[in-house]
């Protein structure tokens, strides 16, 4: 039993044990000793001040010597080295480097040009020696450079330059010019042809003096920068000025290297618009062909006539590109911005309310279009104006009138008053035109109409096979208005036509012996009835 008793005593206190280290293990790793920081190594930033040579840098200088900033010293290294460019007897080989043991000095005669420390050395990842020497070549050919370039050669060959460059300009314009020249006698023998009127709102003379006025835009520009990149030139001649022409070129690039990258990242969205425009352009020229077709009856469509093709063509043109913007919109650069949306409703709020009148003016010329109550060449009257029609557009309507005249007339007033086409009457049926003759109530009626036949033979551009006719249109108190009827097929020559038969009228009369009695005049005859309104060639003895 005690046996017993003591086995169980042991494992209770070795239980105790166990659990007591246990817990002290536990402990201590849940308290562990504070760890020691390690000491990081402090980095010093040194202050970095470029040496700068006729606006170059030719080096770096790093940190102060004693009192002296890296500023002190840089200045203080430009202004040696500016002395040394006006000594015309400095030789590179003179800078001479002396060891003071903290310091490599770089001497010219007995001046110390800069000194090179190890920092200086280690910035430029180079031992003392290579550093001193490295700076050594720098200054030297620095200062060989900038004495080569303010010599009196040099100076000689720079003003040679400037004056070939300025010859060069010269040539160059007068060269741009005569291409301009070119260009506009080519682009006048393309009036109608290549170059042509845009969806009837212009018409194909002003096509052309747009594409003259886009033409000198564009020769006005070539100049500009021809004449710019001869500045950069003449700049970059001469010393002084070489980073003038260094910034003036950088006012170009800068942009355009922006305007690049933008167009290397707008690519992908460009190209779906080339697409867009490809399909549809081609599609226009599916429709013009056709359309020439049927302007040239070479395509008959029943109640289609051939002057509304290209005006047809026009409307589809129009409708087919408002298509194609709407499909390219959302592929423009910033379309999504706020103030794209903005600017895009304020100009269709300007357009809605400024283009009422124009509309008007459309619409009426759409109607004129379908209507057809003239065609370009016609002999017209709208309202108090007559003449022939020189133009048709979606806008105003142009006439040209006997004398020489031009009338621009807005179609909505067009649509507003009458008109009176003479060519398509004198084409139909012919063109009746009429003139009274009063003769008094002594001449038989008979003989009045023989008269007046007699003057319808004589005159030219009568129709001879559709007989004219002759009516009395009133009784007046001293004698009878005589109204004399004829059919022409020239309405053009309408004035000329009423001018010949009141001249042959005349001639006929008096051929006659008897006197029209209008307008009203008085004669004092003798009594032998000798006086007479009759022209003495025509009185018979």
């Amino acid at each position: 039993m005690k046996y017993y008793s003591l086995i169980f005593r042991f494992f209770i206190l070795s239980t105790v044990l166990l659990i007591g280290c246990i817990t002290w293990a536990k402990d201590q790793n849940s308290n562990p000793k504070e760890k020691v920081e390690a000491v990081q190594p402090a980095y010093i930033v040194l202050e970095k001040t470029p040496v700068i040579v006729m606006h170059d840098t030719l080096f770096n200088v790093y940190g102060n010597i004693g009192s002296f900033t890296s500023k002190q010293r840089a200045r203080s290294i430009e202004k040696k080295i500016a002395s040394l460019v006006d000594n015309y007897q400095f030789e590179g080989d003179s800078i001479k480097l002396v060891d003071t043991g903290n310091y490599l000095n770089l001497m010219y005669e007995n001046e110390i040009l800069m000194s090179v420390d190890t920092i200086q050395a280690t910035q430029e990842n180079k031992s003392k020696i290579q550093a001193a020497l490295f700076y050594k070549s720098q200054i030297a050919e620095a200062v060989e450079i900038q004495q080569f370039s303010t010599s009196w050669q040099q100076l000689l060959l720079q003003i040679a330059g400037t004056i070939g460059i300025i010859v060069a300009e010269i040539f160059i314009v007068k060269y741009i010019y005569y291409c301009y020249r070119r260009v506009k006698v080519a682009i006048w023998k393309q009036r109608g042809k290549k170059i042509k009127g845009v969806f009837g709102i212009i018409d194909d003379h002003r096509a052309m003096l747009t594409t003259i006025s886009i033409a000198k835009v564009v020769r006005f520009f070539v100049i500009l920068i021809f004449l710019y990149l001869g500045l950069l030139a003449i700049f970059k001649l001469f010393p002084y000025t070489k980073h003038l022409s260094d910034q003036l070129l950088d006012y170009v690039l800068s942009p355009l290297k922006a305007v690049g990258r933008s167009i290397k990242a707008y690519m992908p969205k460009l190209f779906t618009i080339l697409v867009i425009v490809f399909i549809f352009r081609y599609m226009q020229k599916f429709v013009r062909s056709l359309a020439e077709k049927i302007a040239n009856n070479k395509i008959t469509l029943k109640g289609f006539y051939p002057d509304w093709a290209f005006p047809t063509y026009n409307i589809i043109s129009a409708l087919m590109f408002i298509f194609m913007f709407i499909l390219i919109f959302p592929y423009l650069p910033n379309s999504d911005s706020e103030i794209f949306k903005g600017v895009s409703v304020f100009a269709g709020i300007v357009v809605s309310l400024g283009s009422t009148s124009v509309i008007g003016n459309l619409v009426a010329g759409l109607v004129i279009t379908y209507m057809r109550p003239f065609k370009i060449g016609d002999r017209i009257k709208l309202g108090e104006y007559t003449g022939d029609v020189l133009e048709k557009t979606a806008l105003v309507t142009r006439i040209k009138t006997p004398k020489n005249e031009i009338i621009t007339i807005p179609n909505s007033n067009i649509m507003s008053a009458h008109t009176v086409n003479y060519s398509q009457s004198a084409k139909e049926h012919g063109l009746i035109l009429h003139t009274t003759i009063a003769v008094g109530y002594d001449v038989p009626w008979q003989k009045v109409h023989e008269m007046l036949y007699e003057v319808a033979n004589r005159t030219e551009h009568v129709l001879k096979r559709q007989k004219p006719f002759i009516l009395q249109d009133q009784f007046r108190d001293f004698y009878v208005d005589y109204q004399l009827n004829v059919y022409i097929k020239e309405a053009k020559l309408t004035a000329k036509i009423y001018s010949d038969l009141r001249q042959h009228a005349q001639d006929v009369f008096a051929e006659n012996n008897i006197e029209m009695a209008s307008p009203h005049y008085i004669v004092t005859r003798n009594v032998d009835g000798d006086n007479t309104t009759i022209p003495p060639k025509y009185t018979k003895e």
